[in-house]
């Protein structure tokens, strides 16, 4: 009888369950390990249905055939590393403390307080807002659906996320009025003022056209380095500063607060647009092009969005005059340049 040969055993280490990233070099983060790789709409054919379905055909034809490339989009990373837990728990302390402004403010009887210039500029520029904000928050939802990568796609459903918080925020602001003012047309003229006001018809436009650009880097450049920062910028920074000088405290607390969730969009933004730069050189120029083709659109809402938020209608010229230049430095920061024209 012969002995047994003793199989010898493999030394080879087993695949980790991080093994998706490669060689990483090091065990992925928290924020890593969440966001991965879960974008089921990649691939060749992207949804679970036939080639030609609609839905596979619009992937194809609008994320797909981008001219931005990229040899790994899960490379991209958020600056801020952002998961749906830190999200959530990051956005209720600022909830919390928005609603104890609301309960503070409404105890003092506030509103009955409020002068005549800042019920104008409130019910001018701060109620009809909300319009603004349900187009912003389509609008990311769209770069959220198309997203190239879970790692930007996060960013962008974040983004959408925050848009919604203001809807709710700028609803709600707009029936305390409602209610302490039943004549001034708070909660039920907003609508008209959106659509014919003739301060508020640029910026319309621009988010009715940026709605209808279907490709997702067109998308990208018209929402997130025009019309969004713009908007921001208008509406949330310098309508803040003119309530507060008009005397609204807590609705310039209130949009203080909001401008904290667009400087994330405003980081994340120049993180990718950095990131396409390093992936290939060829993408500035591709961003640069539909930079200049949609920076008109911004220029106009600077110039009426100004007379819009300027309260009593003074101070217009040097509110578009700053919030032109810091358009300008963010993106110069992400090394593009606004035409001279």
């Amino acid at each position: 009888m012969t002995e047994a040969t003793a199989t010898p055993r493999s030394r080879q280490r087993r695949l980790k369950t991080w093994s998706a990233f490669g060689n990483l070099g090091r065990r992925p983060t928290e924020y890593e390990i969440v966001t991965h790789n879960l974008n089921h709409t990649t691939g060749a054919v992207p949804l679970e249905m036939g080639p030609d379905v609609h839905g596979n055909v619009w992937l194809r034809e609008h994320r797909d055939s981008i001219k931005l490339t990229a040899p790994d989009w899960d490379a991209f990373r958020d600056p801020d590393a952002v998961t749906y837990g830190s999200y959530v728990a990051g956005q209720d302390d600022q909830e919390t403390y928005v609603e104890k402004l609301l309960e503070q403010f409404d105890g003092q009887g506030y509103d009955a307080a409020l002068s005549q210039d800042a019920l104008d500029l409130l019910a001018s520029a701060l109620a009809p807002s909300r319009y603004l904000a349900h187009g912003l928050q389509m609008l990311s939802a769209y770069l959220q659906q198309l997203a190239v990568s879970s790692y930007v796609g996060n960013c962008a459903a974040f983004q959408t996320a925050d848009q919604l918080r203001r809807v709710q925020l700028t609803a709600y602001r707009t029936t305390q009025l409602r209610l302490t003012f039943p004549d001034r047309g708070f909660g039920s003229g907003e609508r008209e003022i959106w659509q014919a006001a003739p301060q508020w018809q640029p910026i319309r436009k621009a988010v009715e056209l940026a709605l209808v650009e279907f490709d997702w880097d067109r998308a990208l450049v018209i929402t997130n380095l025009v019309v969004k920062p713009v908007a921001d910028l208008l509406l949330l920074d310098h309508l803040g500063r003119q309530v507060a000088a008009a005397g609204a405290q807590l609705d310039a607390l209130i949009l203080e607060n909001l401008w904290r969730d667009s400087g994330r969009s405003q980081r994340w933004t120049s993180a990718l647009v950095g990131f396409l730069d390093d992936a290939d050189p060829g993408n500035r120029a591709v961003l640069q092009g539909y930079l200049d083709e949609f920076a008109p659109l911004g220029r106009a809402m600077i110039d009426a969005g100004a007379e819009l938020v300027a309260a009593a209608g003074d101070g217009s010229a040097g509110i578009a005059a700053d919030a032109a230049a810091r358009w300008a430095a963010l993106l110069d920061a992400s090394h593009l340049r606004l035409s001279s024209q």
